[in-house]
């Protein structure tokens, strides 16, 4: 019978998959045969899983490279996530971290898996190949893994759709909106981003919990981080983890002095930035600096440290807000040389949301914070609730969801921000 579920959820996955472009399903299974037959030659041959690494480095390059050039080079979705996750896995079979797998199904099955080809997490294959053998669904996780869906949706559509129109109110102007308009946007976008990524990871962990599925956290509370190493401890962890095991540690890590380890830790966050796209290297680059600071810039205030991580943070994002790193540079420096505070306040009510609007946002954040203050002993409660509670909980937040939320056309998994790295 699992299998019968796992042949399904494969066949479903790589329609989908396949629905938006041709090209890119038959790359996608291009690099996962590849990558499974240097796997297996691999133990004959060691270098065979080289082969398949520089690849897949190559055309990853190439395609962030594209904006700057006169590539005209396919770009499958999801090809950030799952190019990782077929590193991730050659190199560690050439490390010898654990054999060869030799099922290809089974291989195909963790490269394809489709709640996670778009936003991740970015998982490796020995965490993932045993829940794959092993997955049973039950009762307990459908209820989980639909209240988990839920709660992704509440944070998507609720928060980050609304923060969404008043924060592309302002960066659709930078004439008219700089300053504190600026900042505001900046702040706000903070917000947004945590709920559009953790919310669409949320909907990922959900239906793979209902399936059975197990699969790695990727957010823990990251604005309540005392610095930028606590920080990217925090947000999109299965990249930061990824990052830290194939770019950092084999650079040497912190093994090798000081002067070393600040230049390892910039070099990958430029790789982090080259991952995110060719605009937003100065972005990984300032992330690294930060990140290479250290606890220099914390006081004996916890607050205030968390405060400041956040502010810097939220400057940091302008180049996802103004993808142009210049306009972002610019957007950025006019916080400090214009003081146009009182003309914000005064027009907050034409940036894109009611009253209705604010209201609502208001109360949902409260939510997100006490949730996120809670989140263990929420999901503890909700785990001992008899059926009966289970089902009121999920049709409570369903109608929630569905009174309160803001809708587009169609839901798109392209409309979350984070797909279209």
């Amino acid at each position: 019978m699992r299998m019968i579920i796992n042949v399904l959820i494969f066949l479903i996955g790589i329609s989908l998959y396949a629905s938006y472009g041709i090209p890119g399903f038959l790359y996608l299974a291009a690099a996962t045969i590849i990558s499974y037959g240097a796997g297996l030659l691999t133990q004959k041959q060691r270098w065979f899983s080289w082969v398949s690494i520089i690849l897949n480095v190559l055309m990853l390059t190439m395609v962030k490279l594209q904006p700057f050039t006169e590539w005209s080079i396919l770009a499958p979705m999801g090809i950030s996530y799952f190019t990782l996750q077929i590193i991730s896995y050659n190199v560690d079979v050439y490390r010898g971290k654990y054999p060869a797998e030799r099922n290809l199904f089974r291989y195909a099955f963790y490269v394809t898996y489709i709640p996670h080809l778009f936003l991740g997490p970015i998982e490796r294959y020995d965490a993932m190949e045993p829940v794959l053998r092993k997955r049973r669904i039950t009762w307990d996780g459908v209820f989980a893994g639909c209240t988990r869906v839920l709660w992704g949706l509440f944070k998507k559509m609720i928060i980050a759709t609304r923060i969404g129109v008043i924060v592309s109110t302002i960066s659709g102007d930078t004439g008219a909106y700089s300053g504190a308009y600026a900042l505001v946007a900046m702040l706000l976008y903070s917000i947004q981003l945590y709920n559009d990524f953790s919310g669409g990871i949320d909907i990922v962990l959900g239906v793979s919990r209902m399936l059975g599925i197990s699969m790695s956290e990727n957010f823990d509370t990251p604005y309540l981080s005392q610095s930028f190493q606590e920080f990217w401890r925090r947000w999109h962890i299965t990249l930061g983890s990824w990052l830290r095991d194939y770019v950092y540690i084999p650079l040497g890590g912190n093994r090798k002095g000081k002067i070393r380890k600040v230049c390892n830790v910039i070099i990958t966050f430029l790789v982090s930035g080259l991952w995110h796209g060719t605009q937003y290297i100065l972005w990984g680059v300032a992330n690294g600096v930060f990140v290479a600071c250290g606890t220099r810039l914390q006081t004996r205030s916890k607050t205030l440290n968390r405060v400041g991580t956040f502010l810097l943070v939220s400057l940091l994002w302008s180049f996802f807000i103004w993808p142009n790193m210049f306009t972002a540079v610019k957007m950025m420096t006019s916080v400090f040389t214009t003081f146009n505070y009182g003309a914000f306040f005064a027009t907050i009510g034409t940036l894109g949301l009611t009253l209705g609007d604010w209201i609502v946002l208001f109360v949902a954040l409260l939510l997100l914070w006490g949730y996120d203050l809670h989140t263990e002993r929420i999901r503890n409660f909700f785990s001992k609730l008899a059926p009966a509670g289970k089902l009121a909980v999920i049709g409570g937040l369903a109608l929630v969801v569905m009174v309160f939320g803001m809708y587009g056309i169609g839901f798109n998994s392209e409309a979350f921000i984070y797909s279209k790295f």
